[in-house]
């Protein structure tokens, strides 16, 4: 199935993918260079939105303060990012063509030394899985969620489905290819943050150990209507 896929950041990704998706449905351009295979993507360009670019290319927000904070992935920036670089991080668009090597060697840092942990209960650490980074370096550096419009956030019930990551590994993580059947993105009740921890120390492998923080999810799921907070107890 050829896939209908944009790209999303920011705060609004974080709130919600399946918002993001629906801000942007009417998004059709498809940047040359920028797709992965079986997918036609969308990135935001200059002039796109209320967007405009300053002399290097990159795209600032309407009140002209350009990006200042990123949360397209939990995690990323507070964990993975070194703090002397957290600030050219956040302020580095997703879509740059160039990403500064301090920054880069800095990410790659923390990859090893989740990928190298020692699960508990396991007699040696778990085996390399992203040597030299691999194919999660540049996806992480651009910290931006892929997003299916042609698929659902919710499933047969109503309620939110658990996405996260669904697309990504389809086009860009290595392994056999996960079928998608989820919008990706991020939903409200997602457990990102294990999905996260498994995909660093484990690479997500098909039957193999998940890593979890502990906390089984949100004390009361959230809703599926627009502002998606749950009911006050």
């Amino acid at each position: 199935m050829r896939a209908r896929t944009l790209f999303a950041r920011g705060a609004a990704a974080v709130a919600c993918s399946a918002l993001v998706a629906g801000a942007l449905l009417a998004c059709t351009r498809a940047t040359p260079g920028a797709t992965s295979p079986g997918f036609d993507v969308y990135v935001p360009m200059p002039g796109d939105a209320s967007e405009t670019a300053d002399a290097s290319g990159t795209v600032d927000a309407a009140f002209g303060l350009g990006p200042v904070d990123r949360a397209g992935r939990p995690l990323v920036a507070v964990l993975l990012v070194p703090g002397i670089t957290q600030d050219t991080y956040n302020a580095l668009s997703s879509f740059s063509a160039t990403v500064p090597r301090v920054l880069q060697d800095g990410i790659l840092a923390r990859i090893a030394v989740f990928d190298a942990l020692v699960l508990e209960g396991g007699a040696a650490p778990d085996p390399v899985d992203w040597p030299d980074g691999g194919a999660l370096l540049p996806m992480l550096l651009s910290d931006t969620l892929l997003v299916d419009t042609a698929l659902p956030c919710t499933g047969q019930d109503g309620g939110f489905v658990s996405s996260y990551l669904d697309l990504e590994h389809e086009a860009l993580l290595p392994g056999p290819p996960h079928r998608h059947t989820t919008c990706g993105g991020r939903t409200p009740n997602e457990a990102a943050i294990d999905e996260t921890l498994t995909l660093l120390v484990t690479a997500d492998r098909d039957g193999g150990p998940q890593v979890t923080q502990g906390v089984a999810g949100p004390t009361r799921a959230a809703t599926t209507t627009f502002p998606y907070l749950a009911p006050p107890k």
